[in-house]
């Protein structure tokens, strides 16, 4: 499969696969939506998922092991992390003031 094929029904289990093998679940799930959107929109991660679409069995399974991620693991994780440090629940649960609004001038 090449990134130019891969469509929303091959990335989003891949995708959700990793979200549930994450210890930021929790946070990630409810974004699952924007995860898939982001993620095609890039070309870097289009092709990593595309790459994994093709050696793994995920759409059978509901599973990705870290065979069938291979080098593309890292870059999955790495985004995954970053998309949960950046959002707006992780963001307020460390006190840092709603994204596009300034705190109030003490």
């Amino acid at each position: 499969m090449t990134a130019r094929d891969l469509t929303e029904a091959d990335a989003r289990p891949i995708l959700a696969a990793l979200v549930a093998r994450s210890p930021y679940r929790a946070g990630l799930e409810p974004m699952m939506d924007d995860i898939v959107r982001i993620a095609l929109a890039n070309t870097q991660l289009r092709e990593a998922l595309a790459r994994v679409a093709s050696r793994s069995g995920v759409a059978t399974t509901g599973r990705v092991t870290n065979a069938e991620l291979g080098s593309d693991r890292k870059l999955l994780a790495v985004y995954l992390e970053h998309v949960f440090f950046a959002s707006p629940g992780f963001l307020a649960s460390v006190g840092e003031w709603p994204v596009g609004r300034m705190p109030d001038a003490r």
